[in-house]
């Protein structure tokens, strides 16, 4: 079996919102999600992180807290009353 080279012509264009370093996927989100915007989602998440991360749970609530405009002792005392 000989080997043969081939050339492929693409033209390559740029997406209508491309990643850069002023972007990110997460810039594309339209709503941060938080107990009352994804409730389902969040609580997964924080579900996740306290099992396998518990590391990073001071930070995900803290950033949590932030995006909703709330302190992080309000937060926890509201959303998380169990904890």
């Amino acid at each position: 079996m000989e080997w043969t080279q081939q050339f492929v012509n693409k033209n390559m264009t740029q997406s209508a919102n491309p990643l850069t370093e002023d972007t990110t996927w997460i810039d594309n989100m339209t709503t941060p999600v938080t107990p009352t915007t994804n409730p389902e989602l969040w609580y997964q998440w924080y579900a996740v992180l306290k099992e396998d991360a518990p590391e990073i749970m001071d930070q995900f609530v803290e950033n949590t807290a932030a995006k909703m405009e709330l302190t992080v002792d309000y937060f926890v005392a509201e959303f998380l009353p169990n904890e």
